[in-house]
């Protein structure tokens, strides 16, 4: 029997997004590697469960004023409980990479935190932990790229199953570019048999449901059940000055001017908060869509990452391909 592949697990903490499309950049990067990687948030993870993982990549932001990103705040709970020995990560094998903002003074200030405690639980750093700068004319990947050059060469020498290749292979993108992660599944809400389905499957398909539609919501208030602001974009232009061949000149940053108006009740905010933006679409653009590709506006639409088993084989196979 084919012995399982050692499995990268990389968690990430993100407040706006970037940490999330750092991960996954770790994660691509590995793959091309010929490693099997795997991206999740670290508020789908089991923390109790962090003493049974061989290796584990954390990216993390650092938010407002050196403030834990919301989906970090259970697993951060959770380490920091009493109970836990010393020795509780022995064993363990990880790495930490942050970003932030070197303008603020909190600098990094999550990633350092976790940092040090998950080695003062007893787990073994892999690399010093990569911190990336917004105030870098690179961003994050500035300090990004190298860190990962690090990481892959330590790994191989902690464990050589990770890049069966070597940590240099790498595949070529042409051969990566069309090969599937994600398979979707369309469900027929008038075709379900009711009688016939499991219990557990309808539950699964309720509960996937439920929290489609209820992605991102406005936050309610406990006084009104009313959204406690919303605010309408009335006004936006560009600082930066886009050359003929679409590249930007000046800073080298994409830096725009927004004018909000209040279509809801009146908002609090101090330096570092957050402002989420939410996209919108005309609803006959939308009908229009439906219409053109013929789908059901009441269908239902699943769209989950291919099994890890599935991944690895394919990546396996284009690995042999290369060679």
């Amino acid at each position: 029997m084919e012995k399982k592949p050692a499995m990268l697990l990389i968690l990430y903490a993100t407040q706006t997004g970037n940490a999330l499309d750092a991960a996954e950049r770790i994660g691509r990067d590995a793959e091309r590697r010929g490693c099997a990687a795997s991206v999740s948030s670290i508020d789908d993870f089991d923390a109790s469960s962090l003493p049974h993982r061989d290796t584990v990549i954390f990216v993390v932001s650092t938010t407002g004023q050196g403030d834990t990103p919301d989906s970090m705040k259970l697993f951060w709970k959770y380490l920091l409980q009493r109970n836990i020995a010393k020795n509780w990560l022995e064993g363990v094998h990880y790495a930490v990479f942050g970003l932030g903002d070197s303008g603020y003074q909190k600098y990094n200030f999550v990633a350092k935190k976790l940092d040090r405690r998950i080695s003062d639980l007893g787990a073994t750093a892999i690399v010093e932990r990569g911190l990336g700068d917004d105030q870098h004319p690179s961003g994050y990947e500035g300090a990004l790229d190298p860190w990962m050059s690090s990481l892959w060469i330590m790994l191989y020498q902690i464990n050589p199953k990770f890049f069966p290749n070597g940590p240099d292979f790498v595949i070529s993108d042409t051969t990566l570019i069309d090969r599937p992660k994600f398979q979707v599944t369309y469900l027929e809400t008038d075709k379900l048999d009711l009688q016939s389905s499991s219990a557990t499957g309808l539950d699964r398909v309720q509960m996937q449901t439920g929290r489609a539609r209820f992605m991102s919501p406005g936050k309610v208030s406990h006084i009104k059940n009313i959204p406690d602001c919303f605010l309408k974009m009335v006004l936006v232009f560009s600082f930066t000055t886009s050359s003929v061949s679409g590249h930007l000149t000046g800073c080298g940053k994409d830096v725009r001017h927004f004018e909000l108006e209040f279509v809801s009740a009146t908002i609090q905010y101090g330096v570092g908060d957050v402002l989420e933006v939410l996209p919108g679409q005309d609803p006959s653009a939308v009908d229009a869509f439906l219409q053109r590709c013929n789908l059901n506006p009441e269908s239902l639409i699943i769209v989950h990452p291919i099994g890890i088993e599935s991944h690895h084989r394919m990546l396996k196979a284009m690995t042999q391909k290369s060679l």
